[in-house]
């Protein structure tokens, strides 16, 4: 019976020390180049200044409706609400900064707005749309509509008074 007790600690232990053999192999294993090139960010703040329809014919097509995945019908709100465009501009707060591309319709903003804000941190975008259908977020991002509330007065991402061209 002595015997089962000693046994049973000695498996015990070889069997730890595998497991953590094996966990410092998994971590310390390089990652492969092509996994860590697709997971970093471009610099955009150079591209403040620029209107969103020149960003993403230049530099931004990844950040394009289609590319965000927003259905068709909203694409086209979306680039409605961008026709009269302002330059893109950086907001800082809360410990996020984004690159912020504002616009209005044709007829104002009070006919329609559009704003598309990328993480310049992460990558991740947000993109929302007011205008006769309504105030609707086509590609959410809580970060990201968090600091445009913060610099907004009224403390919504729709508001008209923080888009005006």
């Amino acid at each position: 019976m002595s015997w089962i007790l000693p046994r049973s600690l000695i498996m015990t232990a070889a069997l730890g020390a595998a497991a953590c053999d094996r966990l410092a192999s998994e971590r310390a294993a390089p990652v492969p180049a092509s996994a860590a090139a697709s997971e970093e960010v471009p610099d955009l703040r150079p591209h403040a200044g620029e209107t969103y329809a020149d960003f993403v014919a230049a530099a931004g097509v990844r950040y394009t409706p289609d590319s965000m995945g927003i259905p068709a019908a909203d694409r086209a709100r979306l680039w409605r609400g961008m026709a009269t465009a302002t330059p893109g501009e950086l907001l800082t707060g809360g410990g996020a900064e984004a690159l912020v591309f504002k616009g209005c319709s044709d007829q104002g903003c009070a006919d329609g707005f559009a704003i598309v804000a990328i993480d310049v941190a992460t990558g991740a975008a947000f993109a929302g749309v007011r205008d006769v259908g309504g105030a609707d977020v086509l590609a959410p991002n809580e970060r990201i509509e968090a600091l445009l509330r913060l610099n907004s007065p009224t403390r919504s991402w729709e508001d008209p008074e923080t888009a005006q061209p």
